[in-house]
């Protein structure tokens, strides 16, 4: 199963208001993909919670293990998962200055509300661990920006589940939002909460992602 999950292509293609742009999977991960039923459903779900949001989900993909082992039914969730997006307004325009986009967007996360996190990392530990405290089950708490350069806006969320058997579960989300080809592109890395480096430990994977991205689009 993990041979065939790993058989994922390297970059899948999307298109957004006209304009094609390439989506790499990032490593160790591997596309979920229409032709395997609980993959299509599970990709369905999450479009459809997003969609509510004013969110388009554009490709999906999962550590490619835990992705074999749910599909074996090993396992009852994944945990490693990324998801390219774009926010379904923007769909039909264009960035006409994407580095004034991206300074701008980081500017607006950072006046939302008290949570401020900035490139300390114990303001980020410390923060964390305050939300942890007062987030509510099932609710998706921001954390606020991680970091920023000229072409991409990282923040973090929190959201505390509470699986099928009543166990919880928490997960940190790392958002990179940037632009391509002129349109708008979110790229959410999600893993479990293990700590306080957890969200720390996010940005140079997803980084790299953002990295591949953009230089599959030249």
């Amino acid at each position: 199963m993990l041979a065939a999950a790993a058989t994922s292509a390297t970059a899948s293609e999307t298109v957004i208001g006209g304009v094609s742009i390439n989506l790499p999977v990032p490593s160790g991960f591997c596309e979920l993909s229409a032709g395997n039923p609980a993959d299509k459903q599970m990709v369905a779900n999450v479009s459809a919670v997003l969609t509510k949001g004013g969110i388009k989900l554009l490709n999906m993909s999962a550590d490619c293990q835990q992705l074999a082992d749910w599909r074996a039914h090993k396992r009852n969730y994944l945990d490693d998962f990324v998801e390219y997006q774009t926010p379904t307004a923007q769909m039909d325009q264009l960035v006409a200055s994407p580095e004034a986009a991206i300074k701008n967007t980081c500017q607006e996360f950072r006046t939302q509300g008290s949570q401020i996190v900035g490139n300390e990392t114990a303001n980020v530990k410390a923060i964390i661990e305050d939300t942890l405290k007062k987030v509510k089950m099932n609710e998706m708490s921001f954390l606020g920006v991680l970091a920023e350069d000229a072409n991409v806006c990282y923040v973090a969320q929190l959201q505390k589940l509470q699986t099928d058997n009543g166990s919880e579960k928490t997960l940190i989300v790392l958002i990179g939002i940037t632009v391509i080809k002129n349109k708008n592109i979110w790229v959410d890395r999600y893993t479990v909460y293990k700590g306080q480096d957890t969200a720390a430990g996010l940005v140079s994977p997803l980084k790299a992602t953002i990295a591949a991205l953009s230089a599959a689009n030249k």
